[in-house]
């Protein structure tokens, strides 16, 4: 074995393999995976306007694969109107990130609420540990 070489257990079909840093699967299942991405390249060719779940019916490929692919990069969506993968939170489609445009929008405004929040109080409790005394102003 070569220096820096690892094994390491396959994800999907737990067989061992030698890991490198491009390989994160045995040969086998990499060249399955290869396959039913050609699979889906060839049937999207056919017909781009395909949404995931039709894809995944007329391939015979899980749906949750399509979607990692697509979260993945492996699949790329800009050719493809009607696919996409599923916000984090509220399981919405999206077509990059990780979250829609309204579950960010709402964490954003929360955090910056928040923020706020926490800059009052600070103001408040400065404010009430300080003494302030009024001089007399004469004319």
């Amino acid at each position: 074995m070569p220096i820096g070489s690892v094994v390491a257990q396959c994800p999907s079909c737990g067989s061992l393999y030698q890991s490198t840093v491009s390989r994160s699967q045995c040969q086998d299942c990499a060249a399955r995976e290869q396959d039913q991405l050609g699979i889906l390249d060839r049937q999207l060719r056919r017909n781009r306007y395909l949404n995931n779940e039709q894809l995944s019916e007329q391939t015979s490929i899980p749906l949750r694969q399509i979607k990692a692919w697509i979260r993945n990069g492996r699949l790329k969506l800009y050719d493809y109107p009607n696919l996409s993968d599923s916000c984090d939170l509220c399981s919405g489609p999206i077509r990059s990130g990780k979250l829609c445009v309204s579950c960010s929008t709402r964490i954003q405004t929360a955090v910056a609420h928040e923020y706020e929040q926490d800059r009052l109080m600070k103001e408040r409790t400065k404010s009430a540990h300080s003494y302030f005394s009024r001089r007399a102003t004469s004319l």
